[in-house]
């Protein structure tokens, strides 16, 4: 068809009073649910999954078939019209039955799929619908494994879809989108191409089309009569409001068929979509619009606490304005597509979008999982084709990492598992292009030379690299080594940062963060150093935190059990410190915010000054406290450090920043005064650890710890007990009976005694304990003899002794509770003068996790 200059009205449209046939709505409530292993049903409506619970509950989760039944009523008049049902997705392998009459069948769990039902119905009767869901794990079904829930169910959304018998295609990999191309945009003029099919296509039948500007103001209206059953219509518009994060401008195209005597219109279709351009050069950058933006985001995973994935739109929007909101321009679907609405809102919002499928970790060398991955590569372009957000084309992540981290896979295996890899890759590649040459293809790796010997890092358009320097490799100054010499030796490859980040609890706090103590504290630390270090690059095109919120991952074992904890966020979306962080680095309002909404209780030496930072996007910030007169410090990294000598109790401080302002509440505690408020407050010690800890559900504090000093109170002798010089925790295992793990996590070795110089009075001493060794022995041997010692590996047996008096013998954890168990041991003491809580070892190292003295 012609090419149509929209500044001119090319033909009167035909006036049209008929209702438009297509109706659509939701069938989401009322279905009936069960398990194909369970005899029990229930109600459930959808979005729904079944592991929203059970995910995080000992890391095992079910995964195999659920199936849903309901009824719907069709009416009579429906006759001689097409019904379809669709499904923006269901994980993994859904089966679709009408009246017991099989309608279709969908491989993969993050696409859209539509069954057309009309010959199997009933008109004027009850239907009785039944979807069959599977997400067992399949060998040819990706993804094989992740660091993430595979949650079954039907989690998005279903519609029932009535049209006329004359439509556009509504079945296939399409699942009902028709394409809105821009393969020429610029300043002046965009190139515009309308694409699809048309199921069952009569004589005397019109394509009537409109495309309306940001404005809301008409700009074209035409239509022609319907030749084929191939839609393709070009249109030209001048001038082109462009689409960019700063100015998301819309479009937006409305098709009708319509029926050329009577004018009823058959079917509708509309469709937002933006004009925009860009490229990655592997020099400058990465240019939208032909100006210069550094790409900087975060990853996002679907689900939410307590939910799983079956979250409503207003939890994604939710999530996407928040990452707007914190200044961001780029956000990456890692590792699936998302619900529809993702990428409608990221339109509107103006976020730039770098979806992917699930081709993760591992590849099956089979003619099936091949076909299945282009399968989704290809649903996941055509479905999400109009959206201007998106630039990247995500096909694969890190998937070298289970093969490099199998240690004695032969080297026979090894190649082949390369070879495949690499194969699958290429055919990814070509359906991409096939598909779509407006925007880039993407893949991102982990820090290992084989993406590179294996030629696999040279097949995509631009490469992400998923870096985790500071937290799985040493040295967060490693991150700049590593990007210069990618750099050298690859000059011609477009490089963004694809993931980083360290694990955070919003529970501890510290002012000394390490690796691995999962602190707040840390996880701003390699924020910071990250950003910098990207920024002094400008052949780095951009970077996406790992992960925007904490998400499930049932095989993780952090300090908060079944959870990957690198989010900016909780996992119920409570911002930790680092996501104001962001606000403060990348808004363009004045902004301040106060540090340390967690850590808003202090306890301190004397002799120490309080540190508080705040953030800011100015060159100063001005700090009250209390009524004293006003203090500032200069903006150093968007961090104005303040040290603040501050008597004991509450103060209240206020930060200027420019128009903004933030307060807060601090309370202060010197250590000294700890043992005199016995009587109200008892006294909880995070035994081997640099962090307090603060129990949410009490609001009690676990202070740091400390060595024992005279009129005080603290450990005597020892050594903290870490994994490695580097990883500052004994064990990172999930531990059983606690919510705390963070307690037992972190512990003092071959301690000798902790001590407490208190007064005259009945005590309450709880300790606490916990295995870290996966093989201890659960053997007692109560007479260690030279006899013995050969059999006594691995065994830790200690006495336990307070002033003296024998409380516990020959303590065996292992053996008496099992090991990574959290175990509270509680002791009532009458002391005349001071506490001493003394371990004495018979085999192997005393250890403690905790302690806390209560006054009785």
């Amino acid at each position: 068809m012609k090419i149509l200059q929209i500044t001119i009205l090319l033909l009167l449209l035909t006036q049209v009073n008929a209702p438009a046939q297509r109706m659509v709505k939701t069938l989401n409530s009322g279905w009936n649910f069960q398990l194909e292993n369970s005899k029990k049903s229930e109600n459930v409506n959808i979005p729904h999954t079944w592991n929203a619970e059970d995910a995080f509950n000992d890391g095992a989760y079910y995964r195999g078939k659920g199936i849903y039944n309901r009824e719907i009523f069709i009416p009579q008049d429906w006759k001689g019209q097409a019904i379809f049902l669709s499904f923006e997705a269901a994980n993994q392998e859904t089966k679709v039955f009408v009246n017991n009459k099989f309608v279709g069948e969908h491989i993969g769990g993050y696409t859209a799929f539509v069954f057309e039902l009309t010959k199997a119905l009933n008109f004027g009767l009850n239907n009785e619908i039944r979807v069959e869901v599977d997400n067992s794990h399949n060998v040819n079904i990706p993804p094989l494994e992740a660091d993430f829930n595979f949650y079954g169910g039907i989690y998005r959304d279903i519609e029932l879809i009535v049209t006329g018998k004359t439509h556009f295609q509504l079945e296939g990999e399409t699942a009902g989108n028709l394409l809105i191309k821009t393969p020429e945009v610029n300043d002046k003029t965009a190139e515009v191409i309308f694409e699809g099919l048309v199921a069952n296509p009569l004589q005397n039948q019109n394509l009537q089309i409109t495309i309306t500007a940001p404005n809301g103001t008409k700009i074209s209206e035409n239509i022609e009569p319907l030749r084929t059953e191939n839609l393709s219509v070009a249109f030209e518009i001048k001038n082109p409001e462009l689409w960019s994060p700063d100015n998301p401008k819309l479009y937006e195209l409305q098709a009708q068929l319509v029926e050329a005597n009577s004018g009823e219109i058959l079917d509708s279709y509309s469709s937002k979509f933006g004009c925009r351009w860009f490229k990655a050069d592997p020099k400058k950058g990465f240019l939208l619009n032909g100006k210069p933006i550094k790409l900087i985001g975060a990853n996002r995973h679907q689900d939410f606490e307590n939910m799983g994935n079956a979250v409503p739109n207003s939890i994604h929007r939710k999530d996407y304005q928040m990452i707007k909101d914190m200044g961001a321009n780029f956000i990456r679907t890692a590792h699936y597509p998302q619900d529809p609405e993702v990428y409608k809102i990221c339109d509107e919002l103006g976020l730039l979008v770098w979806t992917e499928i699930p081709v993760i970790n591992d590849v099956t060398d089979s003619i099936d999982y091949h076909q299945n991955s282009i399968n989704m590569q290809r649903e996941q372009i055509l479905q999400l084709y109009n959206h201007p957000s998106i630039i990247f084309w995500g096909y694969m992540n890190e998937i070298f990492i289970r093969l490099v981290f199998t240690g004695d896979m032969p080297e026979i295996e090894r190649k082949a598992k390369i070879a495949t890899s690499v194969e699958l890759a290429k055919k990814l590649e070509a359906v991409t292009k096939e598909l779509d040459t407006s925007r880039l293809s993407a893949m991102a790796l982990h820090e290992n030379d084989i993406y590179n010997t294996s030629g696999i890092a040279n097949i995509p358009d631009v490469i992400g690299w998923n870096l985790y320097f500071g937290w799985y490799t040493d040295g967060l100054q490693n991150l700049g080594k590593f990007l210069d010499d990618q750099y050298q030796k690859y000059p011609d490859r477009p490089l963004i940062i694809s993931e980083y980040g360290p694990g955070s609890d919003s529970r501890i706090q510290t002012n000394d963060p390490k690796p691995w103590d999962f602190s707040e504290a840390y996880q701003l630390k390699s924020h910071i150093s990250y950003i910098n270090q990207v920024m002094d690059r400008p052949f780095v095109i951009g970077m996406s935190a790992w992960n925007f919120a904490d998400f499930g991952s049932s095989g993780r074992q952090d300090t908060r059990p079944f959870i990957n904890q690198k989010g900016l966020l909780n996992f119920n979306r409570e911002p930790k410190d680092i996501y104001y962080y962001y606000k403060a680095r990348l808004s363009d309002k004045d902004f301040v915010y106060i540090a340390g909404k967690n850590f808003e209780k202090r306890f301190i030496d004397k002799s120490e000054n309080v540190k508080l930072n705040v953030f800011s996007n100015a060159e100063k910030v001005i700090l009250k406290v209390d009524d004293n007169p006003e203090i500032s410090a200069i903006v150093k990294n968007n961090v104005a450090e303040f040290s603040l000598d501050l008597t004991e109790g509450g103060h209240w401080v206020e930060a200027t920043s420019g128009d903004a302002r933030h307060s807060r509440k601090i309370n202060i505690q010197f250590r000294q005064d700890l043992l005199k408020k016995l009587e109200n407050h008892p006294l909880s010690i995070n035994v081997g650890s640099r962090s307090d800890f603060i129990n949410e559900a009490t609001d009690e504090t676990w202070i740091s710890d400390q060595p024992y000093s005279e009129n005080s109170f603290g450990y005597v002798g020892g050594e903290v007990l870490q994994q490695s010089e580097n990883k500052f925790q004994a064990t990172f295992s999930n531990l059983k009976n606690t919510t705390e793990e963070p307690l037992y996590q972190t512990m003092r070795k071959n301690i000798n005694a902790y001590k407490f110089d208190v007064g005259k009075g009945n005590y309450r001493i709880s300790l606490l304990f916990a295995e870290p060794n996966w093989s201890a022995s659960k053997k007692n041997i109560y007479n260690l003899g030279s006899d013995k010692a050969e059999n006594s590996e691995g065994i830790r047996t200690f006495d336990i002794l307070i002033n003296g008096i024998p409380v516990e013998k020959n303590l065996n954890i292992a053996s008496q509770y099992d090991v990574l168990q959290a175990v509270e041991l509680n002791y009532k003491i009458h002391t005349e003068k001071g506490l001493n809580i003394e371990f004495q070892p018979l085999h192997g190292q005393t250890i403690l996790s905790g302690i806390r003295l209560e006054k009785l």
